[in-house]
């Protein structure tokens, strides 16, 4: 890549980046692009030269998103059978390269969890990628049921619908309630093990 693809991609990283940290942090409707531009540091000619309207560069961030957040999921498919507690530690790893992601992308979690209602067309965008992330649990649940590693009358569908609650409900409170409860100070380890452990045995531990 020359230097000026190179200027390229990084100013158009740059705009999608401040973007996507002013409408988590003011919200969708309150950030014009003028602000996007002022905090750029760029003209609002520079930003039309790389995106059309303010939903395209949310358009832009959900793409990119979607695929990164698909492909953190796709790292739980397994390729052959193993036992429980090697099913146990597989969870632990994508648990916490799901939680790695949210913690690095948390204005892109932040929409993500609370949706940007006001726009139904990116609503939409945002219900898609939330859907698609349900299929892709499904798939992982899917295909160790067919090794065996769990019990082959479970349905993929709902317990994938369990375990997207799961994800949501701990990263949204892990990331943006208040840190005054003690959990909210525990390490990403410990917080990956304690979700898996009750994602395997519930709330009974069994």
């Amino acid at each position: 890549m020359d230097n000026k693809n190179t200027r390229k991609t990084e100013r158009q990283k740059q705009l999608l980046d401040i973007a996507l940290e002013l409408f988590a942090t003011h919200g969708y409707d309150q950030t014009k692009i003028s602000d996007i531009v002022n905090k750029a540091n760029v003209s609002q000619g520079t930003f039309y030269w790389y995106f059309k309207s303010k939903e395209m560069i949310a358009t832009e961030m959900f793409t990119q998103g979607r695929v990164a957040i698909l492909e953190t999921i796709s790292t739980g498919y397994r390729i052959e059978k193993g036992s429980i507690s090697e099913s146990f530690d597989s969870s632990k790893q994508l648990f916490y390269k799901l939680f790695q992601f949210a913690k690095k992308n948390h204005f892109l979690m932040k929409i993500l969890l609370k949706g940007i209602h006001s726009q139904p067309v990116l609503q939409v965008q945002v219900d898609t990628i939330k859907n698609d992330m349900k299929k892709a649990f499904a798939k992982n649940i899917r295909r160790a049921s067919e090794f065996e590693m769990i019990p082959r009358s479970v349905d993929p569908e709902l317990q994938a619908v369990f375990v997207m609650a799961l994800i949501e409900g701990t990263l949204s409170s892990w990331l943006f309630q208040s840190e005054d409860e003690d959990w909210q100070q525990i390490e990403i380890e410990e917080l990956v093990e304690k979700t898996v452990q009750f994602e395997f045995f519930g709330l009974f531990g069994v």
